[in-house]
Parts: C-alpha cells; structure tokens; sequence
C-alpha cells in the first residue's frame, strides 16, 4: 500500500477531479432514474451496443408489418362486407323473381323491378367505396372512381355516348328483324309449311334447331344448314290433340320449343299455340302456316326479346377502357347481319372505369407480412360476379311491361326466369361466396401474421429492455451509495482542509 504525503497542494492536485467525476456520476444516475434509459446513445451502451442494434432493426421490421397488417386488415374487412351485401341482394332478387309473381302496374314496372333499381344503385355505391382516398374495387388504380353513375350507364352522357338502354334496344331491334319473326322467314304453299333462317347466315334472332310431330300426318323435315330450314307436309288430316314441335335457339344460349296443337273444326283456340283442322290437307296446312307465324311472332316479343336484352346486358358490362362493349353495327339494325363490333369510348358509355389487368384481382393490392410472404388483398369492379349481377338487376330496372300489352306476362315471365337462373350462379361463373372466401382467406393469413409478430416483438421487447433499460430499485441504490461516498469525502475533505501544523501538533 502506497501512503501518499500531504502537502501544501497535494488536497488541490488530488480531490478537485474527484469531485467533479463524482458529480458527472450522479448527474447520469439522476438521469436514468428520471428516463429510465440505461444510456443516452448506442456508443455509452459499450459492448451491448450491438445488440441493441440488431433487436431494434427487429423490432422496427415488425412494427412496418403490423402497420400494413392493420391498415390492410381494415380494407380486407369492409371489401368483404361489401361482397356479402352483394350476395344478401343478388339472393333478395331471385326471392323476388319467382315464378307467376307477375302483377300488372300502371307504370308498366313491377315491385321487384323498382327494388331490382334500388339494388343497382346500392351495389354502385358498394363498389366505389374507398378508404384513406383508396377505391376498394379499382384495382392497381386505386385512385380512380372504378365506375360511373347509374344515371349515365343507364342513358348514356349526353354528349354522343350511349348506355345501356340504347344497346338494348339496338340488339332487340336487329333480333326481331323487319317482320317481327325473329329473323326466320315462313313461307309453303298446298300441303306444305316451311319455315327457314335468314340468308346470308348472321348471329341475330332465331336459328332453328329442329323439328318433331306427334303423328304421322305432319311430317316435319329439318335440314340443318346454314341456313338452317324445316318442311312441314300435312300427308293427312292430323287428330285432334296431335302436335307440331318446332325447336329455337336464341341468342343468349337457351332454347325454346313452340308446340302446336292440332283442334277440331270449328273449335275456339290461340292461333299462338294451336290450329285448326280443315277440310282437307291444304286447308289444314294453310292453317298450320298461319298458327307458324302467330307462334313465332309470340315467341319474338316474349322470351327472343328478353333473351335479347340479356345479350346487351352482358355485352355491356363485359365492357371496359381497353376493350369497349360490343354493339350491332348500324343504323339500321332490324337488317344488321354483320357481327356484333365494339364500340369506342367516344360512342359508348365504359361503365368501368379501373384496372382491367389479366391478372388475378386479388394482386392487384398486396401487403407485405413477413420477410418472405405477401398477402393479395385487391379487388376489381368488373370481376365476373358482379357484372352477372350488374346486368341482371339493370335488365329488370330498365324493362317495361304495359298492362294494355297481351305479350307483358309471359315477357316478364321470361325475363325473370333468365334472371333468377343467372343470378343463381351456376356452372363455372364466379360466385360471390369465391370473392369472400378469398377476402377471408387473406384476413386469417394477416391475423396469423399479426399474433406471430407481436409475440416476437413482445420477447424482442423484453429482452432490449434488459440491454437499454433500468429499473427504478436499482439506480435508487446506486444514487444512495454515491451520496454516501459523497458525503464522506465531503467530511474528510473538510477536515483536512482545516489542517496546519499546530492542530497536528
């Protein structure tokens, strides 16, 4: 032990540093204390300093995905909302549409038709939901509108384009034909009735699909074409109650049958689904020949018409900024044989607006939720569910069925039916449940995600704690063992600085 002499300036040599070392101590214990922080930079840390690093980046890593987790979790909830409102809808309308519900109105518009308006507008307004400036359903665009008003898809802008009421009325037009008939031409003469599709072959209207009798006394002959044609020979009189089966395919894939039944003389019945037995062959034909017509021209304004409509609908919302809908060349269309073109934006209303990418829809909004993991959670306007739907609940809204009208029902008939059927989703169309199912997908994938990394962050958290922090226990202690060095020091020096020779003495 080395004993150091006291001297004159040897109390000022030696205690001064002391001091104010002493004092820098307590200055920083007093500061973790207030803080809690162990240090005020990584560099006072010392060796534990790297850790410290490398826990932060961590736990920064995990906040930027927890951020996108939360805010993608918020836009994957309210696009999930918004399709199931879609599906209760779509279900609402085929409620509504069920058979024989028809029920005359002097506006010409049944209730489930102002419903049906009511569901489009709503569906319109689902479909442009946006969050933080975000549309949902727009897809890479999110900052565009994905589509337009009902009042525009409906009756164009104004200015040159139209909407979906002329298309359809356009496509009714070049399917009826000049004649009303369907685009067949009827024709035969004595003992002969003969129906055939119009030359030059087109895709409008009727095409005869073949030909059927109950009795040998109509004998029917299909010639496939094209142009297809049927013959039909009255050999004999026919029985009453024997009948003619003329099979039609029309333009949006169904079929229909036209029978007619053969009456006694004399009997009351529609020339539409019946005709009389003559007196002879001839006589009983020429009848058969104008039963054809009446039929044909029932079966036109009826399920073609409805049909009709269909096809413009769907053509319609199939539409979109690259690829505009297709339209019947003309005017005229009641004689268009030349096939179905797309219009252009300056003709023709584009009801969608957005991204209309070949990409799957659910990447075209993505989050990033770990290192190596990425969730979709993108949706678009013009997905097949909701042009199915779109195109359905605009066909009832825009159709008009006038009580003074004897073709009304059985047109509603045949409309409802074809709405109900689509609105089904059958086959292979996408189904909204497909679209929720996704969505939902993707929200357990982010809630996974999200407990995964908050239990990370919370050991992360726990153990950068340990490195950067303090507790309050032990900087107390610290602080009360350095005022009682402090303090001692303080006495000492104090005693000694009252030192001289004669108190040593």
């Amino acid at each position: 032990m080395t004993i150091t002499s006291y001297g004159t300036g040897a109390y000022r040599a030696a205690k001064p540093s002391s001091f104010v070392s002493n004092r820098a101590e307590l200055t920083d214990l007093e500061r973790q204390l207030a803080t809690q922080q162990r240090a005020e930079s990584y560099g006072d840390l010392g060796m534990d300093r790297r850790t410290s690093l490398d826990l932060n980046a961590k736990v920064s890593s995990l906040d930027s995905w927890l951020g996108g987790i939360a805010l993608a979790n918020v836009n994957l909830k309210l696009s999930s909302q918004m399709v199931e409102n879609f599906a209760k809808l779509t279900n609402e309308t085929v409620n509504d549409t069920r058979s024989n519900s028809y029920v005359a109105s002097s506006t010409g518009r049944s209730a489930p038709q102002v419903l049906a308006e009511e569901k489009f507008k709503q569906t319109l307004d689902m479909l442009n939901t946006s969050v933080n400036g975000r549309y949902l359903f727009s897809g890479k665009t999110s900052d565009t509108q994905p589509t337009v008003s009902y009042s525009e898809i409906m009756e164009g802008d104004g200015t040159g384009r139209a909407g979906l009421r002329q298309l359809i009325s356009e496509r009714r037009e070049a399917d009826l034909g000049v004649s009303g008939l369907g685009r067949l031409t009827t024709g035969g003469a004595g003992p002969t009735a003969t129906i055939a599709d119009e030359a030059p072959v087109h895709s409008y209207g009727f095409k005869l699909a073949g030909a059927s009798s109950s009795s040998a006394a109509i004998t029917p002959t299909f010639t496939a074409g094209p142009p297809a044609d049927i013959s039909v020979a009255v050999a004999s009189l026919p029985a009453a109650g024997d009948t003619l089966r003329i099979k039609l395919d029309l333009p949006d894939g169904t079929q229909q049958e036209i029978v007619l039944t053969a009456r006694a003389p004399g009997t009351d019945g529609s020339d539409a689904n019946s005709f009389e037995i003559g007196v002879d062959v001839n006589t009983t034909a020429a009848n058969l020949r104008g039963s054809i017509n009446a039929a044909l021209t029932k079966e036109a304004a009826t399920s073609l018409s409805a049909a009709s409509s269909q096809v413009a609908a769907e053509n319609f919302f199939a539409g979109s900024l690259s690829s505009p809908p297709l339209r019947v060349p003309g005017p005229p269309y009641n004689t268009a044989t030349a096939a179905p073109a797309a219009g252009t934006a300056a003709n023709t209303v584009i009801w969608y607006q957005g991204d209309d990418g070949s990409d799957p829809a659910r990447s075209t909004a993505t989050v990033q939720i770990d290192k190596g993991q990425t969730v979709g959670t993108g949706a678009r306007a013009n997905e097949e569910t909701f042009r199915v739907g779109l195109a359905q609940f605009a066909v009832m809204a825009i159709e008009t069925f006038p009580a003074s009208d004897a073709n009304s029902q059985a047109r509603y008939e045949a409309m409802t039916a074809r709405v109900s059927e689509h609105l089904g989703f059958g086959g292979s169309v996408q189904k909204p449940a497909e679209i929720i199912t996704e969505l939902g997908s993707a929200q357990t994938a982010l809630a996974r995600a999200k407990e995964r990394h908050e239990s990370t962050k919370n050991y992360l958290t726990t153990t950068l704690a340990g490195v950067e922090n303090v507790t309050t226990e032990e900087v107390a202690v610290q602080i009360l063992a350095l005022q009682t060095r402090l303090q001692a020091s303080y006495q000492t020096t104090s005693l000694l600085s009252k030192l001289s020779l004669t108190n040593y003495l």
